[in-house]
């Protein structure tokens, strides 16, 4: 990708252009921000507007989108130090929603996971004597992932073009991320997932692989803590809430897993499942919905033990709030699955106070405890390596607040290692191809073969753990998940120590 900076054209001495420019800088002086677009709709190189005015594309930096300010400085800096070295590289491209606001994926998400990937990027190029360089490119498919059948398009070209080898993140699981997996799979461009935990992205044909855990693990690592719990507490209770949304693959899945997790584990579960619907044009119907499953929940006269919420963390948020409506006390325990980050989804700066306030009281009146299976956990990282010094999560929290800034406590959501180990594994991966091809020119089949072969004695020593693949499935193996209990936020309304790591889960992989 060519590395000068876009600068839009010198208008002609017209005078209908003249007056528009004069009031562009009538607004910018008055205070207002106005983003520079041309008139063929372009926001920068590589980055086209799209309906509604969000600027969608793939850059090297050199356009910052929006939640991206300041980090794609970073990116670009290290981009262009590439381009001068001269050295052979090859580019690695960051998919998401950029500024967030898919499904329960909020922008502090994804802005922690693409620090995570040019930390990799950082951490890559500093080893000596290495190569390929990498470049780390971001690929934004605007909210809801609602343009990415055209920026996958871009990613295709940049194949040869750009020597792309490989393509990291995917930050939500939806019908468009599927599809967006299928044309790259098809292109042979390989992928490693970073925070996507559908079932469905999954398959026989190589190309897709992930650090993060499909629903299937996680609900198979829940059934059996469960179920342990019911070996020491006879009589232990539990209850199913179920999101009733079919066009959701993330919260269907983790229903239909969870029931035969269950069942393999020998789980006694209630009978009763409590259903509720959510949808993306039912925001408001849901929360309807939400308060009556509260209800039954909460008002029964012997409540269970645990609650299982298969729904996604934008539901579970509205639970939480329900069950403590009216100063109502609801002592159970919930237990869902890594949506459950959702609960604190877009609720960053101080503009959110007052709804985490909110929030905060709601919870403390409810009494309910929280807990998630998490993808990982700087917890996880310390117990797979036998420490804080053995470990490699100490240099990266370093180099978190050096590098990226902002609070070092963000970490324990573990947005920023999945980043940092889905693209970190593509690197060491096309690092092995110049020593397994003898090449210095990578390419993406180079790529894909060697994450094939990322198992047994060949795995990456990542911030999550080591980084092992099923070669069938492409799968994470050989490392565990994170039973992370969810905290409330504080009665100020701010988000603080939140995530309380309770115990390693082994999924059977």
């Amino acid at each position: 990708m060519s590395t000068r900076v876009f600068e839009p054209p010198r208008p002609p001495r017209r005078w209908g252009l003249w007056i528009v420019s004069a009031l562009a800088v009538a607004a910018v002086l008055a205070g207002v921000t106005t983003r520079i677009v041309d008139t063929a709709g372009r926001c920068g190189e590589g980055v086209r507007q799209a309906a509604g005015g969000e600027c969608v594309g793939v850059t090297d930096g050199a356009y910052a989108f929006e939640n991206m300010h300041g980090l794609s400085g970073k990116i670009r800096a290290e981009n262009d130090d590439v381009a001068k070295s001269g050295q052979p590289s090859v580019a690695i491209a960051y998919l998401e929603a950029m500024a967030g606001g898919s499904a329960d994926r909020g922008p502090e998400a994804t802005r922690q996971a693409v620090s995570g990937a040019y930390l990799a990027q950082r951490a890559l190029n500093a080893e000596r004597s290495t190569l390929p360089k990498i470049r780390l490119l971001l690929a934004n498919t605007g909210r809801g992932d609602r343009h990415w059948r055209q920026v996958v398009d871009q990613l295709v070209a940049m194949k040869d073009r750009e020597h792309l080898v490989a393509v990291a993140g995917f930050g939500q699981s939806n019908e468009r991320t599927a599809a967006a997996v299928k044309r790259l799979r098809a292109a042979g461009l390989p992928m490693v997932g970073a925070t996507v935990a559908a079932d469905g992205l999954s398959s026989d044909t190589a190309g897709f692989y992930r650090v993060s855990f499909p629903n299937r693990d996680q609900t198979a690592a829940a059934a059996g803590y469960l179920k342990e719990q019911q070996r020491r507490h006879p009589g232990y209770r539990v209850q199913v809430i179920r999101d009733g949304n079919e066009q959701d693959d993330y919260n269907t899945s983790l229903y239909e897993d969870f029931s035969t997790a269950a069942r393999r584990a020998g789980l006694d579960v209630d009978d009763e499942v409590v259903p509720f619907r959510s949808g993306e044009g039912e925001e408001a119907t849901a929360g309807n919905a939400l308060s009556l499953v509260a209800d039954k929940v909460c008002d029964d006269p012997e409540p269970p033990d645990v609650v299982y919420f298969a729904g996604r963390g934008r539901e579970l948020r509205r639970f939480i709030e329900a069950a403590g409506e009216g100063g109502r006390h609801c002592r159970t325990t919930v237990l869902s699955g890594s949506s459950a980050l959702g609960v604190y989804f877009d609720t960053g700066g101080d503009g959110h106070r007052a709804e985490l306030a909110l929030l905060a009281k709601r919870w403390k009146y409810s009494q309910l405890t929280v807990y998630y299976t998490a993808f990982t956990h700087p917890e996880i990282s310390k117990e797979v390596y036998g420490g804080t010094r053995t470990g490699p999560f100490a240099d990266f929290e370093r180099a978190f607040g050096e590098e990226v800034g902002g609070p070092v406590a963000a970490l324990a959501s573990g947005q920023a290692m999945l980043g940092h180990d889905a693209t970190y594994t593509i690197g060491k991966a096309a690092r092995n191809a110049v020593g397994v091809y003898g090449t210095r020119r990578v390419t993406a089949g180079m790529v894909l073969a060697m994450l094939e072969q990322t198992n047994g004695r060949s795995r990456v020593r990542g911030i999550s753990g080591h980084i092992a693949f099923d070669p069938d499935t492409g799968e994470p193996v050989d490392r565990p998940l994170a039973l992370v209990e969810l905290r409330r936020p504080t009665d100020t309304g701010e988000a603080g120590d939140i995530y309380r790591f309770v115990t390693a889960l082994r999924t059977g992989r």
